[in-house]
């Protein structure tokens, strides 16, 4: 039987808790596994909200061979409007059984006739099956900074996945954890790579965003090649709890924007894993604002 690309629906969970524990008994990790519920959990589709995920399964029968999110979301490129969807979480039946590694590409191309505007996110490097994948289909790929501050070392290396992908690096990552080597080796690079904040630079939390974030938005919007919406009404949807920052300079200073993400790093606690952030500069650079997830 074909396989077919299909909205999820509730009839289908079982299928995807049995498609789940195939993935798991071919030593998949829980979290590349598909959700095994119908409705986004983060993100489900509301009238009239324009950040949203849908799901699809790649269906066999009664058999769930496959999956893909697409979340779609408003972009601005210089600062016109311009929806983009996020192609995520692909996983198929093929990473464990060899008779379905045509499922992957299928899923691919019935997302590209869905939505024709697709891009990709934390693939794990240029070696792993899906940009090598992309790639031959025609796709351009880059590479993405991810800058992060680790705040809490023992943390970090007892949980964080990069560093525990084999046995050795497991090892390691916990000697250094309990022994306390990683803890001062990572404040001695936080401590290098920090420098003093800039006179005339001041932080204000506040409640929430408002209108002065939406005017800051229209300011900023127009400098950037690609930026997702940074509206206050998308802000709230994309990140319901959320924990607000302005970040500001006075008069003389005119790299506030610049100078936030390189001396502030410390304050806004950026953990691993934990908050992910929103930035937004003013034309001027002289006043910002960062929104963190609250944990």
């Amino acid at each position: 039987m074909a396989i077919a690309i299909q909205p999820y629906g509730a009839d289908l969970i079982p299928a995807v808790k049995a498609f789940n524990r195939r993935l798991a008994a071919g030593g998949v990790a829980p979290e590349f596994h598909f959700p095994e519920n119908n409705i986004p959990h983060w993100l489900p589709k509301l009238e009239g909200r324009r950040i949203y995920q849908e799901y699809y399964l790649a269906v066999d029968g009664d058999c769930v061979r496959g999956g893909f999110i697409l979340k779609y979301q408003d972009f601005f490129s210089h600062g016109k409007p311009q929806p983009l969807v996020y192609y995520h979480l692909p996983v198929s039946e093929g990473i464990v059984n060899k008779a379905y590694t045509g499922v992957g590409v299928h899923m691919l191309r019935s997302a590209l006739k869905l939505q024709p505007i697709l891009f990709a996110l934390g693939m794990g490097g240029f070696d792993c099956p899906l940009p090598q994948m992309l790639k031959a289909m025609g796709w351009s790929l880059c590479t993405v900074p991810f800058y992060f501050r680790v705040n809490h070392p023992a943390k970090f290396l007892r949980e964080v996945a990069p560093l525990r992908e084999t046995k050795s690096r497991r090892l390691l990552a916990a000697l250094a954890a309990v022994t306390g080597v990683g803890w001062a080796g990572i404040k001695l690079i936080n401590s290098l790579r920090t420098s003093s904040p800039e006179r005339g630079l001041f932080v204000e939390q506040v409640e929430g965003f408002t209108e002065r974030d939406n005017d800051l938005w229209k300011q900023c919007r127009e400098r950037y090649k690609l930026i997702a919406d940074r509206a206050c009404a998308s802000l709230y949807q994309d990140q319901p709890r959320v924990r607000v920052h302005w970040l500001g300079c006075a008069a003389g200073h005119s790299n506030a924007g610049q100078q936030i993400l390189r001396q502030h790093a410390a304050w806004i606690n950026c953990r691993l894993p934990g908050a992910a952030g929103k930035c937004a500069c003013s034309d001027a650079g002289r006043y910002a604002v960062f929104g963190t997830a609250r944990s």
